[in-house]
């Protein structure tokens, strides 16, 4: 029961690691652009696109979550 216990703590904090969490956006925010390519009339509008909801979705993140996180911790 210990050993399992281990493990999934492991998994719990690479789930929840700042990495993932931004590569999560990165592909979200990949995904959003392509559903959205039909919208989008160009190669540059959809590059534009892409960078802005990724910042959006990581600015969120930083400070609404990340910070609130930080502070329970402190």
């Amino acid at each position: 029961m210990e050993h399992i216990q281990d493990e999934l703590n492991t998994v719990m904090e690479v789930m929840v690691s700042d990495v993932f969490i931004y590569l999560d956006l990165f592909v979200f925010s990949f995904i959003f652009t392509m559903l959205l390519s039909s919208a989008l009339h160009s190669l540059a509008l959809s590059i534009l696109f892409f960078f802005g909801c990724y910042s959006l979705f990581a600015c969120v993140y930083f400070y609404v979550f990340n910070r609130k996180e930080k502070k329970i911790k402190l």
